[in-house]
């Protein structure tokens, strides 16, 4: 586990956990129609939840080994429209207050314990820690910086690593399954991009930069095309992921592909083509790209 000296204390860097996508109704119903996604692409399973956050919402997981693609159809939950979004998470119970620190003094950001509705019982329990980082008021995207709390992890009966490190991983397995042992393709999300409003672009890779993620910035190009792209470019990595994040002062904010590797290549190129504005290709080099049409 990679830690960052910040806040004058060592913390661990958050890890990349799912990535937030809206689709359109009829990229949606192509996806939850292909028998390919579920049957040999990775564990896919339908989401619904009462948060104390969100409220009542539906979704579609697709599951890596630790990393997760959370599709949506329609509007996102909560109180302003949302197209999509980042969320990380610590393995290391504490590690959230630790960063919340960091945020506080810095970018910012909004800190609440979630709960979540148990499915036999009807009651609430704490779910997890929420760090929300403030990318404005107005803003359709999210980032949260996410850890589970121990009971509601322990209630899964999901596997902790060596030292009792909340693992992505075994979350993943208690809530969708075998995981690696059904030898479905995905194995996990390694690179996202979005394309993002300047102001924001810059919160995020200063949210990132300061939990020990790396950071360089591409000033725009000014004979490009400016819907794709107004603003400077941020190229930021860390753990396991490389994001960019593409600056636009006028184009729909939003997830505009991730890329993946996999368990198993196919033998040759694939291409799944999901309503108008979802594409995902399995290549033969080991590697999945899917992308994204962001709403209007």
């Amino acid at each position: 586990m990679p830690f960052a000296q910040t806040h004058s204390r060592a913390i661990p860097t958050p890890l990349l956990d799912h990535v937030v996508v809206l689709l359109d109704g009829a990229a949606f119903r192509d996806i939850y129609a292909c028998d390919m996604l579920r049957e040999q692409f990775a564990r896919v399973k339908p989401k619904n939840v009462t948060s104390s956050v969100a409220g009542q919402y539906s979704a579609l997981g697709v599951a890596g080994e630790n990393t997760l693609l959370e599709l949506f159809d329609g509007a996102l939950p909560g109180p302003r429209r949302l197209t999509g979004g980042l969320v990380f998470s610590f393995e290391h119970p504490g590690s959230v207050q630790r960063a919340r620190e960091v945020l506080d003094t810095g970018p910012g950001g909004h800190y609440e314990l979630v709960h979540r509705n148990a499915a036999d019982t009807g009651e609430s329990r704490p779910w997890y820690h929420m760090l929300r980082t403030d990318l404005g008021e107005d803003s359709p995207l999210l980032m949260f910086l996410n850890e589970v709390t121990p009971e509601y992890f322990d209630s899964l009966s999901a596997r902790r690593g060596p030292n009792g490190e909340l693992l992505r991983s075994g979350y993943l397995d208690a809530a969708f399954g075998t995981g690696t042992r059904d030898r479905r393709w995905l194995r996990d999300i390694t690179a996202v991009t979005l394309r993002v409003r300047p102001q924001r672009a810059a919160r995020m890779a200063d949210a990132l930069t300061a939990l020990g993620y790396r950071a360089t910035t591409t000033p725009p190009d000014p004979t490009g095309d400016p819907a794709s792209g107004t603003g400077p470019t941020y190229r930021i990595t860390g753990p396991g992921v490389d994001i960019t994040l593409i600056g636009s002062a006028t184009a729909p904010e939003g997830v505009l592909d991730i890329t993946t590797d996999l368990h198993e290549a196919p033998q040759q190129h694939q291409e799944f083509v999901f309503g108008d504005t979802s594409r995902l290709v399995l290549q033969p080099d080991g590697t999945a790209h899917w992308t994204f049409t962001p709403p209007a």
